[in-house]
């Protein structure tokens, strides 16, 4: 028999439509009735054919859930006996029934697309048993016996569903009045039980759905498993309802400023790339992520200060931004060019970096006028022996006087440089050229002048001053020059 039972049910529930469920939670059901009873005149339960006492009801059902149904009933109509059982000259006895009552429904299919749908029930209710105030020849209440008692109950239906919006319903009631005048409502108070009755109901049923995406999320409820999104996400959900995250960064999409936001990168409460220090450039490519406040609007694309002028100072600390590319490495640490010996001529600009100087000499001390007529004189004063690299003595006092100018001066630096005219061969001249100038050399080098500080070349017949032709010309060339060096 349990197979049997079992095989039913399994064929019940492949019977596939949609019911009465979270989407449309409520139905109302109108309802023909015919009402039996069993009292002390006899129990006319289930006599289908033995008299008709009929009446009219409908219900309002609400779906818990897809075990349990509640229902609510009102009914109207006759309670009565055709004859007795008891007593075959016993007359009918008919009376006015108005009843109500309040079920809850237990559902053995738990299927919301089920088409048939056997369930039981419990019910706890009110009946009103009055008088019709019909012929004698019938046996009707009399005013002393016309009540009001609760009554309790169960029974059994079926559902046929015939569409999602309606089907067929036929349920029986049974119910057992306490209290009050149970037992008088026949005329009658001789049995050991109240005046029962059973309730047979066919008809009609209407599935109401009131809202069948209460959330709005256009996800209906009995598939939404988030059913209280949030007005503002509504728009943002999946096929199961619930709010999406589309770029996996746990902020769900009504909420993320960054909806496609790249795998693995960290995120703030919008859901867009943390930028940690504040400058512009997300953490997930920001190459100097502790970049200091006041550096904010001064950094690259990878988030590193710039230094827009390469001169070792980043841009939000340069106070001369537009530092020439020959200053690098004579800037302070504001970014501007360094003069150290204040003479107004940058240090990058100055040849004497330490010594105040003058622009017009490269910052350098300007040579005194003085000094320039002992170097002039010295240009064709130095006379050397015919031919030969030695000094004469007539030249021994000019010679002097660049001694003293380079002892008061212990910084320059001197060049000698020497020279003579066309007058036979070239290379002779420029071996001669050679000698004379390292003879000045080592004549200065005698008389306490620092080697370090001299220098001495030969330049031949290559670099005339005046022309060859003349003898005034020739004089001129051939010469001895000094030039004053300042370096670094």
């Amino acid at each position: 028999m349990k197979k049997v039972f079992l095989a039913a049910c399994a064929a019940l529930a492949s019977m596939s439509l949609f019911a009465q469920t979270e989407d449309t939670p409520w139905s109302i059901g109108v309802y023909g009735n015919k009402i039996e009873a069993a009292n002390d005149w006899g129990n006319k339960f289930f006599h289908i054919a033995d008299g008709f006492y009929g009446g009219a009801s409908f219900t309002v059902s609400h779906y818990l859930n897809k075990y349990f149904d509640a229902e609510l009933q009102a009914l109207w109509g006759r309670y009565g006996t055709k004859g007795g059982d008891f007593n075959a000259t016993d007359p009918d006895f008919k009376a006015g029934m108005g009843y109500v009552d309040l079920s809850g429904k237990y559902k053995f299919i738990h299927s919301d697309t089920t088409r048939l749908s056997p369930y039981v029930f419990l019910s706890l209710g009110a009946r009103a048993i009055y008088g019709l105030g019909e012929s004698s020849d019938f046996q009707t209440t009399q005013p002393d016996n016309e009540g009001f008692n609760f009554v309790i109950g169960g029974g059994a239906g079926v559902d046929f569903r015939v569409s999602d919006k309606w089907g067929l319903r036929y349920f029986f009631k049974y119910g057992y009045p306490i209290g009050g005048t149970a037992d008088a409502n026949d005329n009658r108070e001789c049995g050991k039980f109240n005046d029962q009755h059973l309730i047979h109901s066919l008809g009609v049923y209407f599935n109401i759905a009131f809202n069948k995406d209460k959330d709005g999320d256009g996800v209906p409820n009995k598939l939404d498993k988030c059913p209280n999104t949030l007005p503002e996400a509504i728009k943002f959900v999946d096929e199961k309802g619930c709010d999406k995250d589309s770029d996996g960064d746990g902020v769900f999409d009504y909420l993320d400023k960054c909806p496609n936001t790249p795998a693995g990168i960290k995120v703030d409460e919008k859901g867009c790339p943390v930028d940690t220090d504040g400058d512009g450039v997300t953490d997930d490519i920001d190459l100097c992520p502790d970049t200091p406040e006041a550096a904010r609007g001064f950094v690259d694309a990878n988030g590193c200060p710039l230094d827009s002028d390469g001169d070792g100072v980043f841009d939000y600390l340069d106070q001369c931004p537009g530092t020439p590319a020959e200053a690098k490495g004579f800037v302070d640490e504001k970014g501007c060019p360094t003069d150290k010996d204040g003479d107004g001529i940058f240090d990058y600009e100055d040849v004497c970096p330490d010594q105040p100087g003058v622009k017009a000499n490269n910052g350098c001390p300007e040579i005194k006028a003085e000094v320039k007529q002992i170097f002039e004189k010295a240009l064709n004063g130095i006379q050397f022996e015919t031919g030969s690299a030695k000094i004469k003595k007539s030249s021994n006092g000019i010679l002097d006087q660049v001694v003293t100018v380079m002892k008061e001066n212990p910084s320059w630096k001197l060049s000698i440089n020497g020279h003579t005219d066309n007058s036979g061969k070239p290379d002779k001249n420029q071996k001669l050229s050679e000698d004379r100038a390292a003879a000045v050399k080592a004549y200065l080098v005698n008389k306490g002048i620092e080697d370090s500080r001299l220098t001495s070349a030969g330049f031949g017949q290559d670099k005339p001053v005046a022309s060859n032709k003349t003898a005034a010309g020739k004089a001129k060339n051939r010469r001895v020059e000094f030039i004053v060096r300042f370096e670094k």
